[in-house]
């Protein structure tokens, strides 16, 4: 069967590296869609568009990477932006997904897991919902952690083919280098670039030196979603 993917978010890191495994799909106007083999501008944050959008291209397959994302600083700062315009966008997506019939496919964040308290490590998926997710970006982690949930809903009540898929920190290129905003690979690099260019000693990194964390590159993700898409 000839598939018609819609990919949500196209333009960011994760985004731009599927679009080396999938040649089809065209480069966005802005950071909110990309659909194969076409190219349209979406508001995902209004039902409306999304379910226009969905209708006039009836996508048998949908691969949801959009939402509103940031760094630590950005995710404490605008806890409720975070939670509200990413709650309303998975909203819209799910709903138009499951109205034209479409498999999808949505990524979440490995910061939607409990915090360390509450869990065990390795992570495993049994320990989703085990307990809060760190308080620095619990607005995000939890409307992200409701894709899970919503997903689960569908498909239990209208059989939708839902699934999700949660890796772990991203890095590669394409990525968000903003002091302010960015995650913790793009903003030591340029924090080292530029101390390098300023010949400065020092480098402020955040955390201690208990901290921990796994980092994937973007491409070796993209392929796993093709292959999880089938």
């Amino acid at each position: 069967m000839e598939k018609r993917i819609l990919v949500t978010g196209g333009s960011g890191l994760l985004g731009t590296a599927l679009k080396k495994v999938l040649p089809e799909v065209t480069k966005t106007v802005k950071d909110t869609v990309v659909f194969y083999p076409t190219s349209k501008h979406l508001n995902l944050l209004n039902k409306t568009d999304v379910d226009f959008c969905f209708r006039n291209y009836n996508p048998t397959h949908v691969i949801h990477l959009a939402a509103k994302v940031g760094g630590v600083n950005g995710n404490t700062k605008y806890v409720a932006d975070f939670f509200t315009e990413n709650a309303e966008i998975n909203i819209n997506v799910l709903e138009a997904s499951k109205n034209c019939g479409a498999k999808l496919l949505s990524v979440m964040s490995t910061c939607v897991y409990p915090d360390a308290e509450y869990v065990k490590y390795p992570l495993t998926e049994e320990q989703l919902h085990l307990g809060p997710p760190h308080e620095s970006n619990f607005g995000y982690a939890y409307a992200k952690r409701m894709l899970d949930v919503q997903s689960r809903a569908y498909r239990q009540q209208h059989g939708c083919n839902f699934i999700t898929a949660i890796p772990n920190n991203l890095y590669g290129i394409n990525d968000h280098f903003d002091l302010e905003n960015g995650h913790v690979i793009p903003a030591l690099i340029r924090k080292i670039w530029e101390a390098k260019l300023s010949n400065s000693p020092e480098v402020e990194v955040w955390g201690s030196e208990n901290t921990r964390r796994e980092f994937s590159y973007a491409d070796d993700i993209a392929n796993i979603l093709v292959n999880l898409l089938h």
